[in-house]
């Protein structure tokens, strides 16, 4: 009688152990809640946020973010004394481009802050382009 007390007592704490552990799987199987999908580009742009953009080559450059697809801002720089000033170029979704103000001369660096054109989005690619300064 005393064996069959001890055996119930720990088939029992077996029982409790591997129902524990199955519901431990189950909630580490359970699938993780769906993300916010992206807008669709040129769309509704409120779930976008910020993307970094950098574009140097060895005349100047600069970096910053794009974000909400709305707004481009960072820094550019002219490093090169070469009668030409940079400027960055920032592509609509839909085709076509904005661009920022050139800074020069050599050594200069400006802060830059470009706004979409109402109705149009950035797509997040940009690239270094030169006028002469």
């Amino acid at each position: 009688m005393n064996s069959m007390k001890t055996g119930g007592r720990l088939a029992g704490r077996a029982l409790a152990t591997l129902a524990l552990g199955l519901s431990a799987v189950a909630i580490a199987a359970a699938p993780a809640p769906a993300a916010p999908a992206p807008a669709a580009a040129g769309g509704d742009n409120s779930a976008l946020g910020c993307t970094p953009w950098r574009e140097w080559r060895g005349e100047g450059g600069g970096s910053g973010e794009i974000c909400d697809g709305a707004r481009a801002t960072g820094n550019i720089y002219d490093a090169k004394a070469d009668g030409r000033c940079p400027f960055i170029k920032f592509y609509y979704a839909k085709g076509g481009h904005k661009s920022s103000p050139s800074v020069g001369p050599a050594g200069t660096t400006m802060r830059i802050d470009v706004s979409a054109d109402p109705g149009k989005y950035f797509n997040g690619d940009a690239s270094v382009e030169w006028r002469s300064c």
